[in-house]
């Protein structure tokens, strides 16, 4: 694991807004796309959300290999007739598309992994302004 995505797990584990902002500025993550044989496209624009903690968040990862790690290793979430695709998007571009009052998961299932509650996104946005 590199040294920035380390950085970002442990700005979020202390909570430093203003630190995560930067650091998501200056990373890149993959989001997961599912869609299933037959589908039109269009309908398939969005990313993979879960629900934790009773919030809704945003799942992420920060390398391609963890995201792969997390498909094969959770391929009951799937069914056979779907395809998982993973986009590559740079930080501002996941901040721009963030749901409102979503929180965001990072490299779920795996170690280190850390959930940034939608109070703390919230936070995060607003320094985009």
């Amino acid at each position: 694991m590199s040294d920035q995505i380390a950085n970002l797990h442990d700005a979020i584990s202390n909570g430093n807004v203003p630190d995560i902002h930067r650091k998501i500025l200056a990373s890149e993550f993959i989001l997961l796309s599912t869609s299933k044989a037959g589908e039109d496209d269009d309908d398939n624009v969005g990313a993979l959300t879960a629900e934790l903690e009773e919030a809704e968040v945003l799942v992420a990862f920060t390398t391609e290999e963890n995201a792969k790690t997390f498909v094969d290793g959770m391929a009951d979430l799937f069914s056979e007739d779907e395809s998982v695709d993973g986009i590559l998007v740079d930080g501002a571009a996941m901040l721009e598309y963030m749901p409102e009052g979503y929180g965001l998961l990072l490299d779920p299932e795996l170690e280190p992994n850390s959930l940034m509650a939608p109070d703390v996104t919230a936070g995060v946005l607003a320094l985009q302004s």
